[in-house]
């Protein structure tokens, strides 16, 4: 019993066509795919650059110090809130990838957690800069009222002051005994 593979359509028409037009067509499939490749390199080096450029952050003149990756336990943090939204995507009949019971669940959040790392490692979603920039700014926002605040070396203006917050927190005491009070008789009246 002989075997009769089918034969190559390609090849056939290949070997059927002129072999000066085929070697035209070669050459030019040729020429197509390396300026492609070259068209490709140059966008990827162009996509390159200007995400560089744009990733690089401006330093200002003041400046001493360069800008850095966000705290690890902001990182550490936007990890944990991405683990929670990787393991919401695992829902479903996964039970052929992670397995049955309390072992399945246990391979799901392994596998969530590793991804989310990962994310949180490759930039995340900005929740750590976020926070970061935040907690710098409250910073900066402590520092320059502490120094607006300057003391007062007047000691009757301080003797004052002091008189002023105590009346007030005075009024607020008697106020909020005002509010907890209950009538007596149970009229509404007190």
């Amino acid at each position: 019993m002989a075997i009769n593979p089918p034969s190559d359509l390609v090849l056939d028409v290949a070997n059927a066509a002129d072999p000066e037009t085929l070697r035209a067509s070669v050459e030019k499939l040729r020429s197509l795919a390396s300026a492609r490749v070259e068209a490709q390199t140059r966008l990827s080096r162009e996509t390159f650059a200007s995400i560089q450029q744009a990733g690089t952050p401006t330093v200002s003149i003041g400046s001493t110090s360069a800008p850095s990756a966000p705290n690890a336990a902001y990182k550490k943090f936007e990890s944990f809130m991405l683990q929670s939204f990787v393991e919401s995507m695992f829902t479903g009949d996964n039970q052929a990838v992670f397995g049955q019971g309390i072992a399945g669940d246990y391979w799901k959040s392994m596998m969530s957690e590793a991804v989310a790392k990962k994310m949180a490692d490759a930039g995340g979603i900005g929740v750590a800069k976020m926070l970061e920039q935040q907690s710098a700014q409250k910073a900066k926002n402590a520092a320059a009222s502490e120094a607006s605040a300057a003391p007062i070396s007047d000691s009757s203006t301080q003797k004052q002051d002091s008189n002023v917050i105590l009346y007030q927190i005075e009024r607020q005491l008697i106020h909020k005994q005002l509010k907890t009070t209950k009538p007596v008789d149970g009229t509404g009246q007190g």
